[in-house]
This record gives structure tokens, C-alpha cells and sequence, in this order.
């Protein structure tokens, strides 16, 4: 089963995210504080969703982190957010993918599910 890491303050969006992925079977780490790419490094997910606006900073800059160590640049990510700009923002961080919200729980599925297929075809 693929694991995946979803860093959100908002504990409902978190909680309904998390049902939607496990009933998918996916393995869900739910975040809500700050966490490091050391953390990330030892969790070894499959994919990181990422909100755009968190308390502790910017989405995209946990993104451009990520993608900037050689231990997870090849970890996907999908940064969402209601922002009209979430495709430039995420293109800026080098993310993987992008979804606006609200979304719907059939474009999560599909986008988690693409995302994953696209990285780890072989």
C-alpha cells in the first residue's frame, strides 16, 4: 500500500481527506504542525498533499524544500488551495500536481491516484 503524508491545520478537512485515501487503501500520515524534510525522510511516503496556507508558513516553501533535497526530490507532491494563482504557485514550488479547492472527492482520488501512477510506473 502506498503511504502518503497530507500536511493541513484544518483538523476537518484533515479527518475527511484521511477516510477518503484509507477507504482507498492508502496508507495516511496525517500532519498539522511543521515537519522536516528529515522527517519526511524517515517516514518515506509515496506522495506528500500539502495546503498552500498552513500557520507555520507556505506549502510551496515545504514543496521547494522537498524537491530541493536529494533524499525526496522524487517524492510527488500536490499543493492545493482556493487561491485563483494555486497552478503558478505550484509550478513556482515544483510540485507534482495542484488542486483548488473545494475539490470534490473524485477529483482527489483521481489526482492522488495519477500523480502516484505517473511517478512510480515503471
Amino acid at each position: 500500500m502506498k503511504k502518503i503524508i497530507i500536511v493541513e491545520d484544518d483538523p476537518d478537512t484533515l479527518d475527511l481527506m484521511e477516510i477518503i485515501l484509507r477507504e482507498n487503501n492508502y496508507i495516511v500520515i496525517k500532519v498539522s504542525r511543521e515537519i522536516s524534510v528529515k522527517e519526511i525522510v524517515s517516514i518515506k511516503p509515496d506522495l506528500l498533499i500539502i495546503d498552500f496556507l498552513l500557520p507555520f508558513g507556505l506549502g510551496t516553501d515545504l514543496c521547494m524544500s522537498v524537491k530541493s533535497d536529494h533524499r525526496t526530490q522524487e517524492v510527488p507532491v500536490i499543493i492545493y488551495s482556493a487561491s485563483n494563482d494555486i497552478g503558478v504557485l505550484a509550478k513556482n514550488s515544483g510540485a507534482d500536481a495542484y488542486l483548488p479547492k473545494p475539490f470534490d472527492i473524485v477529483d482527489l482520488l483521481h489526482m492522488v491516484n495519477e500523480t502516484i501512477q505517473k511517478t512510480y510506473a515503471h
